[in-house]
């Protein structure tokens, strides 16, 4: 059992860095694969790694790999679903689990020429995103490019085990790069160069190399493949012949500065072989852009709390409101704390406010509690049996058949139910964050939190809640005890550097930076939607530089974004998400999944997440 939620099942697989075991998630109930990474932090490599070699830095750095890591979103990429450390101070991380997934070797076996390069279009494509990201794959094998029907899907990304500790350094002998196997440093380039050799054993059946050589560095360093064994089948074109083992031979040569200068490169090449022009930009991997756009500015805001942190650590807790209008960037505050909470071997809880009359009661409390009560041993069958109003599945959580606790009415009941969940938060050991976001949704969810304030200042707690203070600026007042942390919209600069991370390189130009300004006024949610109406108008993200910008592109106001949100779920899924939409606003899974006919909700919750309307 890992921190009490993941139950774990058989092996999966276990590599240079540590075991994936088959698991389940008891707050979701659904199937994940989940990684323990056993080898010490100091021994990692990852893209967010420091200079500096203490603990705590690089933990807290891993941290931030595994957040960027699970805020990736991209159809050839296996989803992150959740990271930390566990009891003992080890990191995990939850993926996907894939049924009956082959890798992109197995599953090439038998098919056409077409059908292998729309493999290798796919695996590049995953390599585009990660690379537009600032992360490198460090060891691409077929191990970690698996297939499940027609979907190339990547995994085991961005982490890999320093080379004095891997048996095959960074990454597989057979895939690495001449320069990794010099001792350079990995690059978009060495990760091409694994495409490369992948692409040799889908068109050659075997590796470029002789593998059973005595000196298989030598190998890789001083000998050419054999280009006669690339074959190409009747499908292939006249002009397929001749560039199929142009196109392999680019990728893998000796010196990085001869490969493809980037994926897109690449994949552009592979289009041509098939003879068809490259189709435009999908909207699933323009999404995948938009919605993983980094994290800026907030520094000061985000010191703050995290002084906080180190004063409840200490006991010497704190009640913190944040407050700023819709799209400020207050959601993406508390994730870059829930990051350094879980470093420092916090207990982080989560809850989502919402219209008390579209849930259940208390709902803003509701998810906290059932990692709570897995977290904690010693809940009684009448603490459980007064919690089970908001906790419905509560059989389920603690393993055993729990009564209603006897009916009160009125103000006793609200007494009885409040004093409950502050006397369970109080009992938690370690140090414990509690974040709860909108509380502009709430009302009767506010109640427990006075209880909680007014004793904080000798707990070992940090609660930092969030609020829309331009629709519900009176909150501030009924919550005296919590101190005020106002968000201002960004900055131009600040503007300019999630320009960059939605566009690249194109998103430096001033003009570009000055639309967003003007039209969004600094705030990141609608710099997202002028980003994504500019890429429908063009056509692709990658277009936006070459075209001639219109003078004004404010969205018309928060209907048509809704709108137009809500039309990019098939038809097929509209019906689960009107059923939730009637339920609340926040999301029942238990009712849901139940609506469902019991079906997973991860593919479901996938999409309109990707979507942006959950």
């Amino acid at each position: 059992m890992i921190n009490g939620r993941y139950l774990l099942h058989n092996k999966l697989g276990q590599g240079g860095m540590g075991i994936v075991h088959r698991a389940t998630d008891r707050l979701t109930g659904e199937i994940v694969a989940l990684k323990q990474v056993f080898l010490p932090v100091e021994q990692l490599l990852f893209n967010s790694r420091p200079a500096s070699q203490t603990n705590r830095e690089l933990r807290l750095a891993l941290a931030h790999e595994f957040q960027t890591l699970a805020g990736l979103r991209h159809p050839n990429i296996i989803s992150v679903l959740d990271y930390g450390f566990g009891e003992n101070g080890q990191p995990f991380f939850t993926m996907s689990c894939l049924d009956g997934a082959q890798t992109i070797v197995e599953a090439a076996n038998g098919r056409s020429f077409s059908e292998k390069i729309s493999l290798l279009i796919q695996t590049l494509e995953a390599l585009a995103y990660l690379h537009r990201r600032g992360i490198l794959h460090r060891d691409l094998k077929p191990d970690n490019v698996l297939v499940v029907g027609d979907m190339v899907r990547v995994l085991d990304f961005g982490l890999a085990a320093a080379k004095e500790q891997a048996t095959a350094s960074v990454g597989s002998w057979l895939y690495m790069a001449p320069e990794i196997l010099l001792g350079q440093p990995a690059s978009e380039a060495s990760d091409l160069y694994a495409v490369g050799v992948l692409a040799y054993r889908l068109f050659a059946h075997e590796h470029p190399f002789n593998i059973y050589a005595e000196d298989i560095v030598g190998e890789v360093l001083e000998y050419e493949p054999d280009w006669r064994k690339i074959q190409a089948d009747e499908e292939a074109t006249v002009l397929s012949l001749p560039l199929l083992p142009t196109i392999v031979g680019t990728l893998l040569a000796k010196k990085p500065a001869e490969r493809y200068p980037s994926a897109q490169s690449a994949i552009a090449a592979l289009h041509q072989a098939l003879g068809q022009t490259q189709p435009a930009e999908s909207r699933a991997i323009r999404e995948s852009y938009l919605q993983a756009a980094t994290f800026v500015g907030r520094e000061a805001e985000l010191g703050q709390l995290v002084d906080a942190l180190a004063q409840a650590q200490t006991g010497n807790g704190s009640a913190w409101l944040v407050g700023g209008e819709s799209g400020v960037g207050k959601s993406r505050l508390l994730n870059e704390l829930r990051a350094q909470a879980l470093v420092d071997g916090f207990l982080v809880l989560r809850g989502q406010g919402v219209e008390d009359s579209g849930g259940l009661p208390y709902q803003l409390w509701r998810e906290p509690l059932r990692h709570l009560l897995l977290a904690l041993p010693d809940v009684s069958d009448f603490e459980a049996g007064v919690l089970m109003p908001l906790v419905p599945d509560m059989d389920h959580l603690l393993g055993r058949k729990v009564a209603p606790a006897p009916q009160l009415e009125g103000e006793a009941a609200q007494v009885r139910l409040v004093t409950a969940i502050a006397q369970l938060v109080g009992r938690v050991k370690r140090p414990l964050l509690l974040l709860l976001e909108d509380l502009h949704w709430t009302e009767a969810s506010l109640l427990p939190i006075p209880y909680l304030t007014q004793q904080i200042q000798t707990m070992p707690l940090l609660l930092v809640a969030t609020h829309r203070d331009d629709e519900r600026p009176e909150i501030s007042k009924r919550l005296p005890d919590m101190q005020l942390l106002p968000l201002a919209r960004l900055t131009p600069q600040e503007m300019g550097a999630l320009s960059t991370a939605m566009l690249g390189e194109a998103g430096h130009r001033s003009d570009i930076v000055a639309l967003l300004q003007q039209e969004t006024e600094g705030n990141a949610f609608f710099a997202v939607e002028v980003v994504r109406a500019l890429a429908d108008e063009i056509g692709s993200l990658s277009q936006i530089s070459t075209m001639t910008l219109p003078p004004t592109l404010l969205p018309k106001g928060i209907q048509s974004v809704v709108e137009r949100f809500l039309a990019r779920i098939p038809q097929a899924d509209q019906l689960l998400l009107q059923l939730a939409a009637v339920a609340g606003r926040g999301l029942d899974t238990v009712l849901l999944r139940r609506l469902n006919g019991n079906r997973s909700l991860t593919r479901w919750l996938s999409l309109c997440a990707e979507a942006a309307v959950l």
